[in-house]
């Protein structure tokens, strides 16, 4: 799996919904679902497309519902960046 790191998560949660909510995605609260970090739908929307524009990679509206947490967001992000890479 390619590596996504955390900073690269802060830095996208950062410029899409403000500071406030990428500070409180950190080692400590990957596991924390991302609505209880602050983040609702919509943003976890927002945050996924910025992802996909940047990288270039696809994620689906059903893929979207299922990242819960940063953890799942890295994990995911991974796995395409490494699939993409081939």
């Amino acid at each position: 799996m390619t590596d996504f790191p955390l900073a690269e998560l802060k830095r996208v949660v950062e410029s899409c919904v403000g500071t406030d909510n990428a500070a409180e995605i950190e080692e400590s609260t990957l596991d924390v679902e991302l609505v209880e970090l602050g983040l609702d739908s919509l943003a976890v929307y927002e945050v996924v497309t910025r992802l996909q524009d940047e990288l270039g990679i696809t994620v689906s509206d059903e893929e979207i519902d299922g990242l819960r947490t940063p953890r799942q967001v890295l994990e995911f992000v991974g796995g395409r960046l490494a699939t993409a890479a081939g």
